[in-house]
């Protein structure tokens, strides 16, 4: 079945969204808010079992959408069979998977790209936690086109900014993919102003997905950070916040997660943020 998008021809250009996170949402609420583009659709991944009875339940994407009344696709391939308007266009943002040739020929490859960090540092699924784990103090989101790379595409623009010593991937993730969409409605009101720049892949440097066992610290390496490697302790804790935490097993076998450091700085730095995307979870609920 063939399925026609429309969109508000009051509106500047439609828009096709794809993403999967809670990040993708923080983007698509600066999309819908926007007047200057029309979403179209939003593409995210099917529903997966949560909980004790492994209830089907939406990602946050695919929530938020249906809230605002939004057609959603959870199949690439039920996309592709729907009828797009004229120069329609698709922004990705945290969506975990690449989009294959079919998908970028349905644009005319102007499919473009949120990427948390300064391209061509830091491709691939997790740049927010391994900048932190770093020790970064500069960095920056990048809009760039896509291509069939992993983050390989020409750089459109970039926009910097810092990260802060109480930092976390959750708020360091909000503040850049809010900068992100920002670029992106910018590029929007004038795209003809910007000129697409080829990454220098000798600059390049790579992240890897994150497991649980990415948290897991051996029982002595982990008590003895607490006594005498604080700072390091700091960073791979604000990394891994929430998931997968700093845990460790002690000799007996319990196992025993890091819940926090110094919480008072801590909650005063990251409080906004925190309820910022709390809010806007439940609001896609």
């Amino acid at each position: 079945m063939t399925i026609r998008l429309y969109y508000n021809p009051l509106m500047q250009t439609g828009i096709v969204f794809f993403g999967s996170s809670p990040f993708s949402v923080v983007a698509l609420q600066k999309l819908v808010l926007s007047e200057k583009c029309s979403v179209l659709t939003v593409v995210t991944t099917p529903d997966k079992p949560v909980g004790r009875h492994l209830k089907l339940t939406p990602n946050p994407v695919k929530a938020f959408a249906e809230k605002h009344h939004l057609p959603v696709f959870t199949d690439v391939h039920d996309f592709l069979l729907s009828d797009l308007p004229a120069n329609t266009i698709a922004l990705v943002a945290a969506h975990g998977r690449r989009l294959g040739p079919k998908t970028l020929s349905k644009f005319n490859n102007q499919v473009y790209v949120i990427h948390p960090s300064l391209l061509p540092k830091y491709r691939g699924p997790s740049p927010l936690p391994q900048q932190i784990l770093d020790g970064v103090t500069k960095t920056g989101v990048t809009l760039i086109q896509a291509d069939l790379g992993e983050d390989t595409g020409p750089i459109v623009t970039q926009e910097k900014t810092g990260i802060t010593s109480t930092s976390t991937t959750v708020t360091l993730g909000v503040k850049l993919f809010t900068l992100g969409a920002d670029l992106f409605i910018k590029f929007l009101l004038d795209p003809n102003h910007y000129h697409l720049k080829p990454q220098d892949n000798a600059l390049a440097s790579y992240t890897h997905k994150l497991t649980r066992a990415n948290g897991f610290l051996p029982f002595a390496q982990f008590t003895s950070a607490l006594e005498s490697r604080p700072a390091w302790l700091n960073r791979i804790f604000r990394a891994y916040f929430p998931w997968p935490g700093v845990w460790t097993l002690t000799p007996d076998g319990k196992r025993v997660k890091l819940i926090q450091l110094h919480p008072l700085q801590f909650l005063l730095e990251n409080q906004s943020r925190l309820v910022s995307l709390e809010q806007l979870l439940s609001a896609s609920h």
